[in-house]
This record gives structure tokens, sequence and C-alpha cells, in this order.
């Protein structure tokens, strides 16, 4: 293990998506981990030095240094990586009965050529066959040991010597050059990487991720599921801290008033409005579409034209692609996820004005409609009404939409709850809509049972229970205790 030179303890975060900075910063897990007496070193993929001098940006201020993520560059070319990738993310979700895996790939496969399909199936039978563990992870082995060939990390591991951390912590699991790179150079280095894993869906979404050596999870479940996809892990290796995501709904400082609310939304007071939360246009390319058609049935119907309709755009959207929405209805707004323009890949340093907007337009709305989001969990820790759309055999409905998500491993346990109803027509919309206006305490029961499974505690102390955890796994690693994967 690699020991810090200086006397305090040192962390190095990795911090390659946009969620880092709420997670990290806004949410005061930076705070807690410098009063403590820790030196938190922050890599972060789009690192600017200039723009975290804004007052807005105070908070990275904390850190004992900012720096980039760097980019491992390549020393040659190892063909069949990704084709071997391929197949253990079959093998995986074979391995372990995980539905979303067949969902996932019809969905990305269906403007395929038969030259690509064909490949496809060649995989599934390759992953067919490498189910059984000492194949699989034989060949997860391997994957790693090309992609030390393929990728130079010494840049990566004279980084990390330089900032001699007792820990870092990975505050995503996303199959990443980024994230692998980086851990596989602390393993090298012999330093102990903690893991969050940053949403419910990662585990059976995203499957076959690298192996770290502890965990933070939301809730029971994901900490179940964890253990079962990865038996080299220990019971003890995962702590249930919930996420700090959810901190901000509980904390009054962040709440505003209603007017306030509106204000900020560009709305007229006394606005009465539903919030539709926008999708990824990877897995909703026609959404617009379908918000055009909501917003002129809200003109035509006697009830719901008296409300307005807030959008609000996915963080990792192109939200340019919702312009042509404001055409559909006088009574449309847009509300971005974050003022700050982002770059090509959704990288931003939103703020935590941008962060109070997003709860308090949840916390004020009629309802919430989506398609299979997170943010339902969002809007029932408001207690907010929410409808799912499902218009998969709805005549006057686009058809490039994935429904089927509804589906998913971590999806189908948020339908099954009954903490959201579905919408399967544009009349039975329309009916879910009128009944959140006249009864939105209907499915609270339901709302708060989901919540409680699936966010875990939501209490507003999630930052402080990730920075405890990491304060422990640091006292670990001084004393030698904490595992480590070679």
């Amino acid at each position: 293990m690699t020991a810090s030179t200086a006397s305090r303890p040192s962390i190095v975060i990795l911090m390659p998506m946009v969620w880092g900075v709420r997670n990290v910063v806004h949410s005061g897990v930076l705070e807690r981990l410098a009063t403590a007496g820790a030196d938190v070193h922050l890599l972060l993929r789009g690192y600017d030095p200039a723009l975290l001098k804004a007052p807005e940006h105070a908070g990275f201020s904390l850190a004992a240094s900012c720096q980039s993520l760097l980019f491992p560059p390549i020393k040659r070319r190892i063909k069949g990586r990704s084709f071997l990738r391929d197949v253990i993310h079959s093998a995986f979700s074979k391995r372990y009965k995980i539905g979303s895996y067949a969902i996932y790939r019809r969905w990305y496969e269906r403007d395929y050529t038969p030259a690509q399909r064909r490949k496809v199936q060649i995989i599934e039978f390759l992953g067919t066959l490498a189910q059984p563990a000492p194949i699989f992870f034989a060949l997860y082995a391997f994957y790693d040991t090309l992609y030390r060939l393929e990728y130079d990390l010494e840049p990566l591991r004279a980084q990390l010597q330089g900032l001699t951390p007792d820990l870092i912590w990975s505050t995503v699991n996303l199959e990443s050059s980024f994230e692998r790179a980086y851990v596989l150079a602390a393993r090298e280095l012999r330093i102990p990487v903690v893991n969050a894993v940053l949403s419910f869906d990662n585990l059976t979404s995203k499957p076959a991720h690298l192996v770290y050596d502890h965990y933070l999870v939301w809730n029971r479940r994901m900490k179940e599921q964890l253990l079962q996809f990865y038996p080299q892990v220990s019971s003890n290796q995962v702590t249930i801290t919930g996420t700090p995501q959810f901190d901000f709904h509980r904390r009054p400082e962040f709440r505003w008033s209603r007017q306030a609310t509106l204000k900020r939304l560009g709305l007229p007071s006394e606005t009465r409005y539903f919030l539709y939360a926008g999708g990824n246009q990877v897995l909703t390319p026609a959404e617009p579409t379908l918000v055009t058609n909501l917003a002129r049935r809200m003109r035509q119907d006697e009830v719901l034209k008296d409300y307005w309709l807030v959008v609000r755009t996915h963080p990792l959207d192109d939200w340019a692609r919702w312009n042509s929405v404001l055409d559909s209805s006088d009574r449309v707004v847009l509300s971005q996820a974050w003022d700050t323009t982002a770059d090509a890949e959704g990288w931003a340093l939103p703020t935590l004005q941008d962060q109070a907007r997003f709860i308090n337009t949840l916390a004020d709305a009629e309802a919430c409609l989506n398609i299979a989001s997170t943010i339902t969990l969002d809007a029932a820790i408001f207690d907010r009404p929410v409808i799912g759309i499902r218009f998969e055999h709805e005549s006057d409905a686009p058809r490039e939409v994935l429904y089927e998500e509804y589906d998913a491993d971590h999806y189908r346990p948020l339908v099954e709850s009954g903490g959201l109803r579905l919408a399967h027509t544009w009349p039975e919309l329309a009916t879910l809509m009128k009944q959140a206006i006249t009864m939105p305490e209907r499915d609270r029961e339901a709302r708060a049972r989901m919540v409680a499974q699936e966010c875990g505690v939501v209490d507003g102390r999630a930052a402080e229970r990730v920075a405890n955890t990491l304060l422990d796994c640091l006292m670990k690693t001084e004393k030698g205790s904490l595992m480590e994967y070679a």
C-alpha cells in the first residue's frame, strides 16, 4: 500500500461523471472528510481551474488539490478486446439470469445489419459457454491483461504516486476507460479502492463491473445483489449508506416557497403544473414528439387546459431536441438540468441552485410524468403522484421509445410496489393526471414503501454515513486490514 508522505491521511476521489459534483461536493461529503483531517484530492474529468474560482463553486476550495482525470494513452490496439468484453457481459447476465440484458440488447440491435446480428449470435453462443465459474473468471482476468497491453497506465501511476493517497474513492461503477485505468493503476500501487454504486440500476443494467476493496450501496437489495454477482466480495466489504443525492430532499435550507419556485421556472403567480421528466435520447429518441402530443391534448382537455407543463431535461440529454416542444403550447416551459452549458459528454459544474431548482420543481408539481426514470423515486420522496407512460400499444404514440424498460430488473420492483401508476393509453393518462389533482394522497403508503425499499434510509444524512465509512476504511488501510485485490 502506498503511504501518504504527509502526516494527514490522504484520499483521492475519482469524478469522471457530473454526478460526482452533487454527491461529493454539494452534499457535504468533501467538507466532512476535510474537517476530519483528511487531505482530499479531486480528479475531475472536466477540470478547469478558472471555473472553480467562481463563487458558486466555492465548495471545491475544501479539497487539498483538484486535477484532471487522465485518459490513458494507447500503446497499441488489441483486436478482440471489445469482443471479449461483450462475451463477458453476456456470460455474466446468463449466469445470474439478468433479464435487463436482453431488453437493452434488443433495443440497441433494432437497426443492426445482418452481419452485425450474426456477430451478436456468436457473442451470445460464446457467452453461454463462458458461464461456468472457472471459464468466466479466467476470461474476466484475461480482459484486464488485454487492457493493460492496450493502454499505457504509467501517466496515471505517476499521478497517483505524486498524490500518495492512502485510499481512492470511485464515485461511479460504470464501464469506462477512466474508471478501469485508475483502478488497475491503483492495484499495481497497492492502493485500496472504495466504490459507491452510483444508481439503483447499475448492477443489473451495466453488468460485469470491476471488483473493489469496499462498496457503498443504497439499500439491502443492492447489497444482496452485489454479493450474489461478485462472490469474491464478503458481506463486511459492503456498507449500506443510502445515497447523498437524496439528502437535498430532506434539508430545509434547499426548500423554496412556492412563489420562488414559480419565479425561477418563469411561470405566472399561482400557476399549477405537471412535471414531465425527460429521458436520455439514446433510449427515448421520439420522446419530444410524445410530449408535444401531450401538451396538445392538455390544451384540448376541459380540466387539464388550465395547467402548465414543465419539461425537465435529462442531464445527459441533447437539450436542443426539446425546443420544438415549446411550439406545441403556450403553457409549456423547459427547465434545463443545470444552467451551465455541458460539454459533448455531459460534463458540467452544476451549482447548489441547480439542485435546489430540481427538488423544488418536484415538490410543487401536481404529479411527475416520465418513462421509466429514476426521478420516480425523487418524486415519491416528496409524496408526489407518479405516472409512468407505457404506450407500447397506443396507436397515436411514437414507437421509438424503450417502453420495455419498465420490465428491467431494477425497475420492475417499482412498478410492482404500486408506488407509481402506469398509463397505457392517452385516455388513461388523462384520467390519472386528473386523479393526481383530486386525489394526491392515493398511493401514499405505496410510495413510502417504494422509497424505503429502493432508496434505503432517506433522512438527509447519507453524506455523513458515506464520509464516516470512508474514514473508517482509511483507518483500516493504516492498519493494513482493508482487503486488496491484486
